[in-house]
């Protein structure tokens, strides 16, 4: 197979839930550089983001609700990738409230099987796959956000789950494992140039993950290269897991 044919997404298109900022833009990014028609959504209008989303779609979807996101599949008839890179996170001890331990729950797990099966008959159209952003944390837990954690870890075995499920449908579902990549997400554990030395002394790679990084291994899984892979969460965190 031609190397560039494989990563040539013209006429295909990308849904990226969570894709108005960090990774997820990134990752829209990448597939709308490698000719993809790319939609994103983020919780809050566009003009309260400051990213240029001019040649990406945008819409407004929170995935706590059920009902906005019915909505939103419905309004697609085939889809090629959806990548779920939607995610939240709190902190100052906020998850080991009940409150708080199922938001995250419901956002990080309980909205993506949403969005997986709400999907589902517009990426069976194409036979096409889903890419579900987990964590790092999903191999090694931050016990200062327990609720994240725990959501994570649940994601990747929602993936597997999914994959054995949906294959003969000829649909392939796989994950990516982040590991600390600057982002707003990550800020009170990448602002500084002290957390940055710490981390570096720890990872086998001796560095921070860059978007780019993420954006590649999406792309990836969601080429004809990757068409044997399905069920299987790529770790991109520089080793700092093993």
């Amino acid at each position: 197979m031609n190397i560039n044919q494989a990563f040539d997404f013209s006429d295909k298109t990308v849904v990226i839930t969570g894709g108005s900022d960090g990774l997820g833009y990134g990752m829209a990014q990448a597939f709308q550089g490698a000719g993809a028609s790319v939609h994103v959504t983020g919780t809050k209008p566009a003009d309260q983001y400051d990213r240029d989303y001019s040649q990406l779609s945008f819409h407004q979807l929170d995935v706590m609700h059920t009902e906005q996101i019915a909505a939103f599949a419905e309004s697609f008839k085939e889809v090629d990738v959806l990548v779920n890179s939607v995610g939240a996170v709190l902190y100052k001890k906020q998850e080991f409230s009940r409150a708080g331990f199922e938001k995250i729950l419901t956002i990080n797990l309980v909205g993506i099987m949403d969005l997986c099966t709400s999907f589902l008959p517009a990426i069976m159209a194409t036979q096409g796959s889903i890419i579900n952003i987990d964590s790092a944390a999903s191999i090694r837990p931050s016990s200062g956000v327990p609720a994240y954690s725990a959501s994570k870890a649940g994601l990747k075995h929602l993936t597997k789950a999914l994959a054995q499920r949906w294959g003969r449908k000829g649909v392939r579902v796989n994950g990516i494992s982040p590991g600390l990549i600057p982002t707003k997400m990550t800020a009170n554990q990448t602002s500084s140039s002290e957390q940055e030395e710490q981390f570096a002394r720890m990872c086998p790679l001796g560095r921070f993950g860059k978007i780019d990084e993420v954006a590649g291994s999406a792309l990836f899984l969601a080429s004809p290269l990757a068409s044997y892979i399905t069920g299987h969460s790529m770790v991109i965190d520089g080793g700092i897991s093993i």
